[in-house]
């Protein structure tokens, strides 16, 4: 039987060390780009830089800083121009006045995820375990290979091919 939590550090293990590189949003899923930036090829053949990893995460997620909470999903659920904002904070406090690390990554067995981030932040991935309805997805950016996906608070098996 699978060890969910195992899986998931064992994935995410590759972001250790790393910065953030770009946070983003679409619609309201936070999005992450984590390591060197690289260029890659939009679907529509136009360059654009992105992190090695990517982390998109349609889920209840939290961003922390000594227990106290800088922004939570809910951010991006406001209007466009409140979303904006909250991607554009984000980015600012992440990215632009960085580096920001991931220092440590630790999962539960419902599928969880918390990236332990210098600066004493901490991003808190709670998926809402709704079956058929995916919680986060983990993949190499640019890169023709099976993405990682938490999906009803489960390891999606099609992550395991």
């Amino acid at each position: 039987m699978l060890d969910t939590r195992k899986e998931i550090e064992r994935r995410l293990l590759a972001l250790r060390g790393l910065d953030l590189s770009d946070v983003n949003r679409a619609a309201n899923m936070l999005t992450l780009g984590i390591g060197p930036l690289r260029e890659v090829k939009n679907f529509k053949g136009v360059p654009k830089h992105v992190g090695q990893w990517a982390l998109h995460v349609q889920c209840a997620w939290r961003l922390e800083r000594a227990g106290n909470t800088v922004a939570t999903r809910q951010d991006l659920c406001g209007s466009d121009k409140e979303a904006c904002a909250t991607a554009d904070r984000l980015r600012e406090l992440l990215v632009q006045n960085g580096p920001t690390v991931v220092e440590a990554v630790s999962a539960s067995e419902a599928g969880g995820l918390e990236l332990a981030l210098s600066g004493g932040l901490c991003l808190v991935i709670v998926p809402d375990r709704i079956e058929g309805s995916e919680d986060w997805r983990f993949f190499a950016r640019g890169v023709d290979a099976a993405h990682f996906v938490i999906e009803g608070g489960k390891v999606d098996p099609a992550s395991l091919a």
